[in-house]
């Protein structure tokens, strides 16, 4: 019969998805396999007549053939992606898309297409290649690896060549495992064994075995690592290409690298990557000692692992180390389960493996030595006792992290080990916990971390040594009592789709099974395949890739010395080639750039000397030039890192450093400080060199005495002033620089030179340097002078400097009325009021900017003032003479003193305060806070 699109399922169909959904079946993902094979499969229609036998009463139920034709297996594969639908969308993105993309699915369920589209989309999990890493060593352990936690010197020197020799065999491995009828007992056996032997004789198995194990740590952690410095294998790929491609040659990588073929949804325990040396190297050592060592030190971490607190802050309290936002905690305790869960699993897995390596062998025992061993291993107690623990995860709800890495540890059983007490029981209440883990169904657990759970107990029932007669028997159940506990990890959200295919790497299979029916499809049809096209790479010289390449190993070479030394010392490094590098920058602007400058002035300088020069072809032809001599600017650099770079780093490091450390210490500031400075200046040398070009362009042209009329996008705008709401303080609006007066001569000081003499002149009010370090009111008449003819001269005066200066002379009239100015003799009244009007008189004679005559009621100025009687009356004249001459308002100096009047005052300054406002603005009387009894004078 068949099925067709609105029809049902049979009764036994439904059966099949009963068992898989209510966990009665030892593999849910083989389950799940099975389903794609049907969806993908080609199988020609059976013969009409064996359709009967569908129907046939007498048949087994497992042997009828309920699927005739490929239209029945496609309906009922589709069928069952729909219910389990929860499941099939945290699959992988490739998995989604192929199924996605499927025509079959298309055909016989849009909707479900349009659901895996979305569910691609928020999937996160990816599967790539694993790639190796890059070797480091363990760095050395002060605490643990020096002189005074050895026995004798002997030892410790033996340690130490051990440490050399361990490190040599894994560079060796690494470099010539791949090659063909390379073995590892042939070409390192004798090594490892003449070294282990040295371990034995000096009694060096505790220190080895705690290198062994950080070791294996650092490499094995994460199966998936691509290297220590995070960098895409087709990075110098793309650096020819461009990362315009970068998703193709993506693609591109995973179909050139990845293995295609089929292990199959439950493939047998492996050891990938480097953990393969970790094995081999156990295997071949054969040393008890070593053994034994390695088994107290990884039970015991294990243990501690087990127990480690994984929330940042205890579950259900109000408080925490400290307070953050809540997503960035949530995923510092993703981060640090994800670590904990990866170390325990390698952990767990080696430990298996050395505590039944005595026992394995290549085919299962006869069932008299299998009972035979039963009875004589049963006496003795196992490395780990795994129902304890078991017992321990259920009543503290730590499922989702122990039960990943006991998983491990069993799986590394020989063929006798599930017959045995202890572990026949665990492996029962792993049963059982299997069953009672549904997918999807009750709140006390997250759906990932059920999946996690289901994925790897699955996988454990599927390999070899496993009995299959335990999987359908019912011998241990779990208590009421041990499920009382409700808080704990399996409740949080830790597991993610990337940790989920990390510790599952055989989910990856059902990607390759649609990809190879993809294949297939295309292979027949013609088309979803496309053909692998070359790519030129013409671009770039044929010798890039290797220079690319050994830089490469030079950062790797790099990494490698610091993670053998202190911290400090790249931190050292670090910092000096920063601080190398903005020097060579600053020395560059400083010499280079000023010395081609000056060298295009006098240029241009000579060449406007002629009647028939073009300036914009000229300014052109002078910048161009410019900007070619600046590619000096690389030599100098290397050459200033080069001096400058060892110089620094020898004062910085430690003199006990020694000359070999010291020497690549140089090395690497001297590359890093000339990298960072050479980059910079190829960024910015060209742009810095016009700027500075065209401020001396724009200053030679204007001190020319006709000057010629150059183009509009060679000269810079004429500096004026939008008139804005800034307004002076007395009326009027605010004002830029405009032209000169007719009989100006030009001649005027620089406002900078200005600016500093009356800064000069201030700091003398501070405090002089000298007893003798006084002024005379001549010396100031000179400056205020000098002052006025820069405000005047407008040829050579811009807007920032123009106020700059008025804000100085606005100082110096505050520091004159305060008293705080020390002067050669005493000076009278009239000698002060003629400076106070010269004042005056400089800030109404020209259209100046916005005067900051509020300054004058500061509350500092105004406490020096309130000290003397001839400061208040110094004060009272600068003000009315402000107000004749329309500087200040009226409503402004009341405005002023009422804020004045609402700071922190002493009564008698109050008092003080009222009676400079009416002397200074007599019709209007500021009246006193009546708020304020008690006050203190704020400084």
């Amino acid at each position: 019969m068949h099925f067709s699109l609105s029809g049902t399922l049979p009764v036994e169909m439904h059966g099949f998805l009963l068992a898989a959904v209510e966990n009665l079946v030892p593999n849910v993902f083989l389950e799940l396999f099975f389903v794609l094979q049907l969806l993908t499969c080609r199988s020609p229609p059976a013969p009409e007549a064996d359709r009967d036998s569908l129907c046939a009463s007498g048949q087994d139920m497992l042997e009828r053939g309920y699927f005739r034709d490929v239209h029945n297996c496609v309906y009922f594969a589709v069928k069952v992606l729909e219910n389990q639908f929860e499941l099939v969308s945290h699959l992988d993105k490739g998995t989604l898309r192929l199924l996605a993309e499927n025509e079959r699915v298309g055909l016989f369920a849009p909707a479900l297409r349009d659901r895996l589209a979305l569910a691609q989309d928020n999937s996160t999990a990816k599967v790539s290649p694993s790639l190796p890493a890059f070797i480091h060593s363990v760095p050395f352990q002060p605490a643990t690896d020096n002189r005074s936690n050895f026995s004798c010197d002997k030892a410790f020197h033996i340690f130490k060549k051990q440490r050399d020799i361990f490190y040599e065999l894994l560079r060796d491995w690494e470099d010539f495992h791949k090659e063909p009828g390379w073995d590892f007992e042939a070409a390192l056996g004798s090594r490892v064994r003449m070294m282990v032997s040295q371990l034995t004789a000096a009694g060096n198995h505790a220190h080895f075995a705690r290198l062994f194990q950080k070791q294996l740590v650092q490499m094995c952690k994460e199966p998936g690592v691509r290297g220590s410095f995070g960098e895409a294998p087709d990075a110098d790929v793309l650096s020819i290409l461009g990362a315009d491609g970068l998703s193709r040659l993506k693609r591109l990588q995973e179909r050139l690298i990845q293995p295609q073929g089929f292990m199959g949804p439950c493939p047998p325990p492996s050891f990938p990557g480097y953990q393969e040396f970790f094995r081999d190297f156990l295997q071949t050592a054969s040393c008890c000692q070593l053994n034994q060592h390695l088994k107290d030190s990884m039970c015991q971490e294990l243990l501690l692992l087990d127990e480690v607190s994984i929330l940042g802050s205890p579950a259900g309290g109000s408080g925490g180390e400290e307070e953050g936002d809540g997503d960035m905690d949530q995923q510092d305790e993703k981060q640090r389960f994800s670590s904990v869960l990866l170390v325990a699993r390698l952990l767990a897995k080696f430990l298996g493996f050395i505590s039944f390596l005595p026992y394995h062998t290549s085919d299962p025992p006869s069932k008299e030595i299998q009972q035979a061993a039963i009875a004589l291993r049963s006496k003795s107690s196992p490395v780990l006792d795994v129902c304890a623990v078991l017992r321990s995860c259920v009543r503290r709800r730590r499922l989702v992290l122990t039960v990943p890495w006991l998983v491990e540890f069993l799986s590394m059983m020989d063929y006798t080990g599930p017959y045995l007490p202890c572990f026949r029981a665990a492996l029962g209440l792993l049963l059982h916990l299997y069953r009672r883990v549904l997918l999807g169904r009750g709140a006390e657990m997250c759906y990932l971390n059920q999946l996690l759970l289901v994925a790897v107990l699955g996988w454990l029932f599927q390999i070899p040594v496993f009995p299959e007669d335990l999987v359908f028997s019912e011998e241990l159940d779990f208590s009421e009592e041990t499920l009382a506990g409700s808080q704990g990890l399996d409740t949080l959200p830790l597991v993610e789709q990337q940790l989920l295919y990390t510790c599952c790497p055989f989910l990856g299979e059902f990607r390759k099974l649609l990809a190879a029916f993809v294949a297939g499809s295309s292979a027949k049809s013609g088309g979803l395949i496309r053909k692998i096209t070359p790519t030129s790479a013409d671009a770039e010289p044929r010798d890039q890739p290797t220079t690319r390449s050994q830089q490469k190993l030079q950062m790797e070479l790099e990494q490698a010395f610091f993670h053998n030394q202190p911290p400090s010392l790249k931190r050292t490094v670090d910092f000096v080639a920063e601080r190398v590098s903005s020097n060579c920058v600053k020395h560059i602007k400083a010499t280079l750039v000023a010395e081609l400058v000056k060298g295009g002035e006098r240029t241009l300088r000579e060449a406007l000397a002629l009647e028939s020069a073009n300036v914009a072809k000229l300014n052109d032809a002078i910048c161009t030039q410019l900007c070619d001599k600046g590619k000096q600017a690389h030599e100098r650099a290397t050459r200033f890192c080069s001096e400058k770079g060892p110089e620094a780093i020898r004062v910085l490091l430690p003199e006990e450093t020694s000359p070999a450390v010291l020497s690549t210490s140089e090395s690497i500031t001297t590359r890093l400080a000339t990298e960072k400075a050479c980059t910079w200046l190829s960024s910015n040398i060209t742009a810095l060199i016009k700027r500075e070009w065209k401020v001396v362009f724009d200053r030679v042209l204007k001190t020319l005495p006709s000057p010629p009329t150059p183009s509009a996008d060679m000269l810079a705008a004429p500096q004026t002033q939008t008139p804005t709401d800034a307004q002076k303080v007395g009326g009027g609006p605010a004002s830029g620089p405009t032209d000169c007066p007719s009989e100006c001569t030009h001649q005027a000081p620089r406002a900078s030179n200005v600016i500093t003499e009356i800064k000069e002149v201030l700091s003398i009010a501070v405090g002089p340097r000298a007893e003798d370090e006084v002024l005379t009111i001549q010396q100031l008449q000179a400056l205020l002078n000098r002052a006025r003819d820069t405000l005047e001269c407008r040829k050579f005066l811009s807007v920032v400097p123009e106020q700059m200066l008025v804000r100085s002379t606005v100082m110096l009239a505050c520091r004159l009325v305060s008293g705080e100015l020390p002067l050669f003799s005493p000076m009278d009244r009239a000698g002060l009021r003629a400076l106070l009007e010269q004042l005056a008189s400089l800030w109404g004679s020209s259209p100046l900017p916005s005067i900051p005559l509020h300054l004058l009621f500061t509350s500092s100025n105004l406490t020096a003032v309130l000290n003397n009687a001839d400061n208040c009356h110094h004060f009272r004249v600068l003000v009315q003479l402000l107000l004749e001459k329309g500087l200040l308002g009226k409503e402004d100096v009341v405005s002023h003193w009422r804020s004045l009047l609402e700071l922190s005052w002493t009564m008698e300054s109050i008092e003080k305060i009222q009676e400079l406002s009416i002397s200074s603005v007599p019709p209007t009387p500021v009246s006193l806070p009546r708020h304020r009894d008690v006050l203190q004078i704020s400084q």
